[in-house]
Formats: structure tokens, sequence, C-alpha cells
């Protein structure tokens, strides 16, 4: 199932949404065939490069979908990279709070 087009990459396509369960941090979750629970992007990632990763790597989303699936939205990092793309993305604790307190400076300002 396509999504819709990321804003901020174009040049991605619509992204391929999870439609079946999903655990309660918001991303696709699903079992292997083994029995184990795996978050849905990293079996995607795992089927298309024909790879079985590891707790210490993590499969990040160009498009910031929780829920994308398709193959070329992910890439593989570390931990420190998924903390730096988050940063860089405005997705960090801080970076919400700043637009929480500018939002609410800009309600106390208005008329």
């Amino acid at each position: 199932m396509n999504g819709a087009i990321p804003e901020h990459l174009p040049e991605l396509g619509g992204c391929w949404l999870w439609t079946a369960a999903r655990h309660r941090n918001g991303y696709g979750q699903t079992v292997r065939v083994d029995g184990s629970t795996v978050l849905a992007h990293r079996l995607s990632y795992e089927l298309h490069h024909t790879v079985r990763l590891t707790r210490a790597e993590c499969v990040l989303h160009r498009c910031d979908n929780r829920v994308c699936v398709r193959p070329d939205h992910l890439f593989l990092g570390t931990h420190a990279d998924n903390v730096r793309d988050m940063i860089a993305k405005g997705r960090d604790y801080n970076s919400r709070v700043r637009r929480m307190l500018a939002a609410h400076q800009a309600w106390l300002a208005a008329p």
C-alpha cells in the first residue's frame, strides 16, 4: 500500500505503509518464522538485503515515517547515527520543547 510522498524528500516516492500490528511506539511489528518478534521496517531491510541484523544495528527511515517498510526508504546505521538523524530532523526532546515554548509564547503574544 502506498502512502504519501514525503514532503522533505519527494524524489523517494510514496511510502509502503505497514497496516498490520503496531508496537506501542508506533512502529509496525510482526513475527519472524522462528517466532521472534521484530519491527516491520527491520524485517523489510533484512529480507531486501538478505542479512540478519544484530541488536546493535539500527534501521533508519529516510522518510521519517515509522510505518514505512519500503526498502529504498530505509538505511542501516548505528545508535549514534540514529540519534544524529533524530536531532538533524528536529525530532529530539529539546527540539520538541523549543517548538512548544515558541507556540506558547506566540499564543501569549496574540491579541
